[in-house]
């Protein structure tokens, strides 16, 4: 459905872990056409996109771009381009990932505030890691639309998952999109956002909280992932606790770069 002038979100029904939201696809249309995210590699799902994008004709299919390497945004990525001929647009760190394991190859490489021209509608990348090395959002400056993949979702916190993702990047990059004039934001999950600055910076608070309480546990003698795990998550359901520890080693992670906790082979511990 078109959910702004020139804005569609072609979503279709597919398998998702935990309750998560489906992944969204979105196809934002100029003189031409770029689609952000393709979703999993399912053929019946690849299929329905290619025919809402089909159905939209004359309008040509210019660009894919990928927010990120991970299989529910580029999955579908090979089927779409072979039926539609788009060149498939992603940051230069997402490059390696997406050709060893989603033999996907970037047409066009791009970096921090590079800009596709759709023809009347201008797509600005901007560089935003954390979540993952190469992960992207696409500013619309136009409409003051942000499509963020992963970065952030419209309903909970993404997964910041170490040694992957970093929590220091992370931070920052929300950090730097209130830098930026945005009216709503299109998430790679979940519904529209339409308190963007208020939404980032409950963002920010809420990793601030969560790092508070690995600072406190570590203060009781919590030494190991799993005990801090344990402490911080007591409730979680066990399919969880692997993405959980990952979540906590960011946290880490992050602390130990910024000298204030020590590492010593599994165990962590406040420096003094």
């Amino acid at each position: 459905m078109e959910i702004e002038p020139g804005v569609h979100s072609i979503q279709v029904p597919t398998w998702t872990f935990m309750g998560v939201y489906v992944p969204n696809v979105y196809l934002v249309a100029g003189k031409e056409a770029a689609l952000i995210d393709t979703g999993f590699e399912d053929r019946e799902a690849a299929r329905c996109r290619i025919e809402y994008i089909k159905g939209l004709a004359p309008l040509k299919l210019a660009y894919i771009i990928i927010t990120h390497p991970h299989p529910d945004h580029i999955g579908g990525c090979r089927t779409i381009k072979k039926a539609t001929g788009a060149q498939i647009v992603m940051h230069s760190l997402a490059a390696g990932k997406a050709r060893m394991v989603y033999h996907v190859t970037g047409d066009m490489l791009v970096g921090d505030g590079d800009v596709l021209d759709l023809g009347g509608i201008r797509l600005e990348t901007v560089y935003t890691p954390g979540h993952s090395p190469g992960s992207i959002c696409v500013y619309m400056r136009e409409s003051k639309i942000l499509f963020t993949g992963d970065h952030i979702l419209g309903i909970g916190t993404t997964v910041v998952d170490a040694p992957d993702g970093d929590m220091t990047q992370y931070i920052d990059s929300l950090k730097k999109l209130l830098k930026y004039d945005i009216r709503m934001i299109c998430p790679g999950h979940g519904p529209p956002i339409h308190e963007p600055e208020r939404k980032i910076e409950e963002l920010i608070e809420h990793r601030g909280e969560r790092e508070r309480q690995v600072l406190s546990s570590l203060r009781q003698g919590k030494k190991t992932i799993a005990k801090l795990v344990a402490e911080i998550y007591p409730e979680l359901d066990q399919r969880l606790l692997e993405l959980a520890r990952r979540q906590v080693l960011a946290h880490l992670r992050k602390l130990v770069k910024e000298n204030r906790v020590r590492v010593t082979g599994e165990e962590y511990a406040l420096r003094k």
